[in-house]
This record gives C-alpha cells, structure tokens and sequence, in this order.
C-alpha cells in the first residue's frame, strides 16, 4: 500500500511519489499530476533552470586562487 497525501490545490489523496513541489502563485505547494497540467501557467517550478541567465559557471582559473 502506498503512502498519500493531499494535493494542496483539489484536496485528491495521491500518493507522495507522485507529487510534484512547485511555486503555485508564489508559495510552495504539493500538485498531484492532474492539477500541475490544469494549471501549468500558474506555476514556477523552484528548481528549473532560469531562463534569463542559462548556464553561468564559476571561473576555475588559477589566478582566482
């Protein structure tokens, strides 16, 4: 059996592998799949790569040492 919990936006009990943490009109909030494609406009997913800056690495060159 597996372990649920509720979906922050519909209340449907869903099991927690399934959830997804994302920004949902700026606060944090567990979507069950259903709702994160219902409402995939409203939501900032916390860990994606931004889209204004890309790929910014660190310099690794000696002279910083």
């Amino acid at each position: 059996m597996a372990v649920t919990a509720r979906c922050d936006c519909d209340g449907e009990e869903t099991p927690i592998f399934r959830l997804a943490a994302v920004i949902l009109d700026g606060k944090m909030a567990r979507v069950c799949p259903s709702c994160a494609s219902k409402y995939k406009d409203r939501i900032e997913m916390p860990y994606s790569p931004r889209a204004d800056q890309g790929a910014i690495q660190p310099s690794t060159s000696r002279e910083v040492w």
